[in-house]
């Protein structure tokens, strides 16, 4: 059986997939119900190469994207993507909506946090940064942001499930955004400081403890720097200066 590209996935055209990415698609076929653990053992098994995702990289996305984002494949209750980090790139803070299992691998250092909330407070619990070929467990309740801390750019395989199909796997997820004190729901890219046209609701009252609101400020503080070098927006502009007062205050 030849297994293409979703249609959906990208505006570029079909792309077959590798015989690697064949097979860990036939595998995720076999059940709905698979744990994150057999996902990472069933990566570690194939052994797909950052090469072999070459045909989804996207290191060129736009600057107000966190990163690039790709699907591979979209199987109904699971997704394949392929995420692009150059220097500086780094997610928000974020859950990843309807995924029950699944698994990322990641193909360069990247910097990774693990954050709990609580009671409306997000603390970070851990800073369990990648190592090239590593792959870490992902589940309907981790909460993390990944990024690229280094000088060179790398890819990312993920892998998302869950027991009933859906429109998107990692739809309704969640990203914190501590300048506002709101979470924001959203069916697309955790990025910093979404349009508002894809953030479909909020809710507020969140708050960070000192170590992960610097932490939060400085990123978002950066990828708005960047989106200013890019193009004149005076609301992303407000928004900075915002941003910096409240750093002053830490």
């Amino acid at each position: 059986m030849n297994l293409a590209i979703s249609p959906t996935a990208t505006s570029r055209p079909a792309r077959e997939t590798t015989s690697k990415l064949q097979t860990l698609i036939r595998t995720l076929q076999l059940s709905r119900y698979f744990t994150s653990a057999q996902v990472k053992e069933t990566l570690l098994q194939i052994n797909i190469s950052s090469e072999e995702l070459m045909p989804w990289a996207d290191f060129d996305h736009p600057v107000v994207d966190s990163y690039g984002r790709k699907l591979v494949y979209n199987g109904g209750y699971f997704e394949i993507m392929v995420m692009s980090w150059v220097p500086g790139d780094f997610s928000a803070i974020h859950d990843h909506g309807f995924t029950q299992w699944g698994a990322v691998q990641c193909f360069g250092a990247a910097e990774h946090y693990i954050y709990q909330f609580a009671k409306g407070t997000l603390r970070t619990v851990e800073a369990a940064h990648y190592t090239p070929g590593m792959i870490r467990r992902v589940d309907h309740n981790l909460i993390h942001q990944m990024g690229n801390a280094g000088s060179e750019p790398f890819l990312s395989l993920h892998v998302y499930g869950c027991g009933h199909p859906r429109t998107a796997i990692t739809g309704n997820a969640r990203i914190f955004d501590l300048l506002e004190g709101s979470v924001q729901y959203t069916d697309g890219g955790v990025f910093f400081c979404l349009p508002e046209a894809q953030i479909i609701r909020r809710t507020y009252g969140v708050t960070g403890n000192r170590k992960t609101t610097m932490r939060h400020h400085h990123q978002m503080g950066d990828r708005l720097r960047r989106i200013l070098e890019d193009q004149n927006d005076p609301a992303l502009a407000d928004k900075l200066s915002l941003l910096t007062h409240h750093q002053s205050k830490l």
